[in-house]
This record gives C-alpha cells, sequence and structure tokens, in this order.
C-alpha cells in the first residue's frame, strides 16, 4: 500500500501533467489547393460549364488561369479534416497567386457558399448528377440562399503578387459545425475589372495557402 505522502506526490505529479498539456502551443497548417477536391470556375457566356476559367476565344477555356470578372466567379473548398478535435482556430490567412489585374487597384470579394454544391456545377447549377439543382440565381449570386449576405472579406490587388484574407471568423464557424463547411466563391464587381489568378493545380502547384493556427481549448 502506498503511503499518504506517495500518494500526494502522484496526484501532484498527474495535477502538474494536465496543466502541461492543457498548455500545449499552438500550431499551424497549411492546406493548399491540391488539398481540395471541389473547385470550379462558372460564366455567364458559359452557363453549363464547370470549368469556364480564362477564355482563349469562340468559348474556348484554358486551365492555366482564372479570370475573376464581373460574370465570372471562382469557387473551392478546403476539408478541414486535418485539425484535431477539441480545438479553437486563432487565426486563418489565406493567400492567393495575382497574375495580373486590369488597371488601379482591383477587389476581389470573398463570399461563404451557402447549400451543397458539387458534381456538374456550373452558372446554371449548384449540381447536375444525379438531377440538376439550380442555384436559386444564376452564378450562385442569391444572398443568403447561394452566398452570404455579407463578403467574408475584400482582397485588394494591384497587379501580380501574393494577396492575403484574413478568414479566421470563417474557419471557426466551419470548424465548429455552426455553418457547413461550403467553401468560398470569389468574384469581382466593378464594371471592367479583372483579377486573373494562377490556377489551382496548374501552373505553380500549392500557391492557393490557406494557413491556419490553432490551440486546444
Amino acid at each position: 500500500m502506498k503511503s499518504p505522502a506517495r500518494l500526494k506526490y502522484i496526484v501532484l505529479v498527474f495535477l502538474g501533467w494536465l496543466t502541461f498539456v492543457g498548455r500545449l502551443p499552438a500550431r499551424t497548417i497549411i492546406l493548399t489547393d491540391e488539398d481540395c477536391q471541389r473547385v470550379a470556375a462558372i460564366a455567364a457566356e458559359a452557363p453549363s460549364v464547370s470549368w469556364a476559367a480564362g477564355e482563349f476565344s469562340g468559348g474556348s477555356f484554358q486551365t492555366r488561369y482564372v479570370d475573376a470578372m464581373p460574370n465570372r466567379s471562382f469557387l473551392i473548398c478546403y476539408p478541414l479534416d486535418r485539425i484535431p478535435k477539441g480545438q479553437r482556430i486563432t487565426n486563418a490567412q489565406w493567400e492567393l497567386p495575382v497574375a495580373l489585374t486590369s488597371a488601379g487597384e482591383q477587389r476581389l470579394y470573398v463570399r461563404r457558399i451557402v447549400g451543397d454544391w458539387g458534381a456538374g456545377v456550373c452558372h446554371a447549377y449548384r449540381s447536375t448528377r444525379p438531377q440538376k439543382i439550380p442555384w436559386s440565381v444564376p452564378g450562385a449570386l442569391g444572398s443568403s440562399l447561394d452566398r452570404a449576405l455579407k463578403p467574408s472579406g475584400v482582397m485588394h490587388a494591384n497587379g501580380p503578387g501574393q494577396c492575403t484574407l484574413n478568414v479566421t471568423e470563417d474557419v471557426q464557424l466551419w470548424y465548429t459545425g455552426a455553418v457547413a463547411n461550403q467553401g468560398w466563391i470569389l468574384n469581382v464587381e466593378d464594371a471592367g475589372a479583372l483579377v486573373r489568378l494562377h490556377a489551382p493545380l496548374a501552373a505553380g502547384q500549392g500557391q492557393w495557402k490557406l494557413r491556419i493556427t490553432y490551440e486546444p481549448e
């Protein structure tokens, strides 16, 4: 039988270990476009196409760049299953590779997508398989029905380079399950504006970086 002093020592050691575990340092993971299973480029001029990114001519679209324009949007969803349970998201920064912009500083709007989307997604439909399910407004423009009413933020781009936005609130909402993780939709709203991005999984793989820092609750 252990003596009371010995038992007290064991209890103190155990409590000290619990305190140490509760103070584990924050960790940061980096998710990239290579982690994403759902991406799409949709455009009004190609309403049934899932990858209407950058147009060459006559409805032919290339895969090297993504053009964000008033009539074109980009959809992307990052899985968050690499983050262990029981964590608190302390910071999340989303970094995008801008290839070029139209003259002056351009604004790239980021909003959470509302509702599921997937196979066959395009300008007209949020999915086409196994059945066609339309957006409430073509192009996922329906506020609070297709996309969040309020932008998560606005990226300001002025020529080529990396563009970064704080998306901590969105990632925390998705991680906790407060809202379903359906990813983001990117677009520009100013007439004549263009933000050209290096396409995911094309030139410069892994440049669409989502840096997430978390710590135990």
